[in-house]
Protein backbone atom coordinates (compact mmCIF):
# COMPACT_ATOMS: atom_id res chain seq x y z
CA UNK A 1 0.00 0.00 0.00
CA UNK A 2 2.99 2.56 1.28
CA UNK A 3 4.56 1.73 -2.69
CA UNK A 4 1.52 2.52 -4.52
CA UNK A 5 0.80 5.75 -2.25
CA UNK A 6 4.05 7.47 -3.38
CA UNK A 7 3.84 6.16 -6.41
CA UNK A 8 0.54 8.23 -6.63
CA UNK A 9 2.60 11.12 -5.08
CA UNK A 10 4.89 11.57 -7.44
CA UNK A 11 2.80 11.21 -10.60
CA UNK A 12 0.76 14.14 -8.52
CA UNK A 13 4.41 16.10 -8.27
CA UNK A 14 5.37 15.11 -11.71
CA UNK A 15 1.87 16.55 -13.02
CA UNK A 16 2.41 19.77 -10.87
CA UNK A 17 5.57 20.42 -12.22
CA UNK A 18 4.81 19.92 -16.10
CA UNK A 19 1.57 22.11 -15.86
CA UNK A 20 4.11 24.64 -14.20
CA UNK A 21 6.71 24.81 -17.09
CA UNK A 22 3.54 24.80 -19.57
CA UNK A 23 2.81 28.03 -17.66
CA UNK A 24 6.40 29.16 -18.11
CA UNK A 25 6.71 28.37 -21.60
CA UNK A 26 3.58 30.42 -22.37
CA UNK A 27 4.61 33.28 -20.50
CA UNK A 28 8.45 33.28 -22.17
CA UNK A 29 6.31 33.36 -25.26
CA UNK A 30 4.22 36.39 -24.32
CA UNK A 31 7.17 38.54 -22.98
CA UNK A 32 9.10 37.91 -26.40
CA UNK A 33 6.16 38.94 -28.36
CA UNK A 34 5.95 41.95 -26.00
CA UNK A 35 9.39 43.01 -26.57
CA UNK A 36 9.58 42.13 -30.40
CA UNK A 37 6.42 44.48 -30.57
CA UNK A 38 8.39 47.33 -28.43
CA UNK A 39 11.62 47.16 -30.95
CA UNK A 40 9.30 47.52 -33.69
CA UNK A 41 7.95 50.90 -32.07
CA UNK A 42 11.06 52.12 -31.28
CA UNK A 43 12.54 51.25 -35.32
CA UNK A 44 9.31 53.42 -36.39
CA UNK A 45 10.17 56.67 -33.70
CA UNK A 46 12.06 59.47 -35.42
CA UNK A 47 16.24 60.07 -35.25
CA UNK A 48 16.06 55.66 -34.73
CA UNK A 49 19.17 55.27 -36.68
CA UNK A 50 20.97 58.26 -35.48
CA UNK A 51 20.69 56.70 -31.99
CA UNK A 52 21.33 53.64 -33.01
CA UNK A 53 24.52 54.96 -34.50
CA UNK A 54 25.22 57.12 -31.40
CA UNK A 55 25.34 53.30 -29.45
CA UNK A 56 27.18 51.95 -31.78
CA UNK A 57 29.78 53.98 -31.52
CA UNK A 58 29.73 54.19 -27.35
CA UNK A 59 30.17 50.54 -27.40
CA UNK A 60 33.17 50.85 -29.85
CA UNK A 61 35.00 52.90 -27.67
CA UNK A 62 33.93 51.08 -24.52
CA UNK A 63 35.89 47.99 -26.11
CA UNK A 64 38.52 50.17 -27.53
CA UNK A 65 38.86 52.25 -24.15
CA UNK A 66 38.83 48.96 -22.06
CA UNK A 67 40.44 46.36 -24.19
CA UNK A 68 37.32 44.44 -23.48
CA UNK A 69 33.80 44.09 -24.15
CA UNK A 70 31.22 43.82 -21.65
CA UNK A 71 30.92 46.59 -19.45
Amino acid sequence: MGVQKNIGLLKSKNEQVTENLKLLILEEKRTRELVIGCLEILKLMPDYDNALKQLENNNLNKVTDNGHKGD
